[in-house]
């Protein structure tokens, strides 16, 4: 295998309480999206990743599956958590085990949502070199002390005192082996299960950005380095097409995805989805990657006819690659017709949401018409503007 062959194993089955906010910690949203999520992406991002498993709280599977099914995660799945933090690792492994076996596992906690290339790098590293357990670990920066009844007992060396973060790495039959073993243990983490039986664990450096959101202090830690590596920006797109001559009996016009009975056909080459065509450019804009004549030609008779859904989804991807997300988007149809009611934008608005992967109320679509000026008043033609932002990590773009 590749150095960087693995699969994952995201821990995101406890109740999060501490924190507070009233909503489990997993799915308190940074920047906009859930917690869990972050560090699902940044490892399912690697180019090595065959797949993982998400552990979520017994009830949510769905909204995990959905959430996987959103950001194209095919290769993952899902499963519950157990009543233990050990419990939950063994029925994600139990998950993988016909996939991963003979193959690297990186187990990590979801409320660790900054996970660094580097980190992962050297583990995989370390694996590959020979080293069947793995961990991350940072040596602590302030003095040790032990105490009892609220009285200073002893002071400890720093020498030989390291705090272990995740992920941490193993060969997968190695580490399933001793979840059967030592079910029901309640150790604190997988590397300890390694220890109890007699194993050997190699440390490599971890990095302070790898800590554990655990409480209010953790989360304003989280939103100051969110705000420091992130950036906000926008993309504009604007499409217009002529209507064809009149005369089809089951005329129709592709719109945001949905198909409107109309009078007149869209002229174009592909299904002439102009509301998609805009929101592609707007996108494409937003990561400075060209626009959808570059990488969709109208000179290419592979696009004749084309469904205009892929276009948006290559331009997902596109962002996606690069590290970024969308957070919203606005846009406004320009028409005389056909009408767009309340309804039929709620439905585009559907369809919108499912390819950009957020949720309907991050959209917005409006209409207005020309006015009677213009090839647009007139009625011969049709346009959209549209609006995306997008965060993205400073400087992947």
């Amino acid at each position: 295998m590749t150095e960087c062959d693995f699969y994952a194993l995201i821990i995101a089955g406890g109740k999060g309480a501490r924190l507070g906010a009233g909503v489990p910690k997993q799915y308190r949203k940074l920047g906009g999206q859930e917690l869990w999520l972050y560090s699902t992406l940044s490892l399912a991002g690697y180019a090595g990743c065959l797949g993982g498993v998400v552990v979520c709280p017994a009830g949510k599977e769905a909204h995990h599956r959905t959430a996987l099914d959103t950001h194209g995660l095919d290769a993952w799945q899902v499963v519950a958590g157990g009543a233990e933090r050990q419990d939950s690792v063994k029925n994600g492994l139990e998950m993988l085990q016909s996939l991963a076996s003979g193959k690297a596992v990186l187990i990590h906690d979801g409320a660790r949502p900054y996970v660094s290339k580097d980190v992962v790098a050297r583990l995989l590293h370390a694996y590959q070199s020979g080293q069947k357990a793995v961990i991350p670990a940072l040596a602590p920066s302030d003095s040790l002390k032990q105490v009892a009844d609220a009285r200073v007992a002893s002071t400890l060396p720093r020498d030989n005192i390291m705090r272990v973060q995740t992920p941490q790495c193993f060969g997968f039959d190695t580490i399933y082996a001793l979840h059967a073993r030592f079910a029901g243990a309640n150790l604190p983490d997988d590397s300890a299960l390694v220890e109890q039986d007699g194993g050997q664990v190699f440390v490599v450096a971890g990095d302070v950005r790898g800590f554990k959101i655990t409480d209010a202090m953790d989360w304003l830690m989280a939103e100051q380095i969110f705000a420091t590596t992130h950036e906000t920006r926008i993309g504009h797109g604007y499409d217009l097409h002529r209507f064809a001559d009149a005369g089809k009996e089951d005329a129709r016009v592709m719109l945001c995805g949905v198909a409107l009975p109309h009078s007149h056909e869209i002229y174009a080459h592909s299904d002439g989805d102009v509301g998609l065509h805009a929101l592609t450019d707007a996108i494409l804009g937003a990561i400075g990657d060209g626009d959808i004549g570059v990488h969709f030609p109208p000179s290419d008779d592979t696009w004749r006819d084309a469904d205009s859904k892929q276009f948006v989804l290559d331009a997902c991807k596109r962002l996606k690659n690069m590290g970024g997300r969308i957070i919203n988007c606005d846009m406004t149809i320009i028409a005389e017709a056909p009408k767009l009611g309340a309804d039929l934008r709620e439905k585009m608005r559907e369809v919108l949401a499912e390819l950009l992967g957020i949720d309907a109320s991050r959209i917005s679509i409006k209409a207005t018409t020309g006015e009677g000026v213009g090839s647009i008043g007139r009625g011969e033609a049709i346009a959209v503007h549209a609006i995306v932002s997008v965060a993205m990590m400073r400087g992947e773009a």
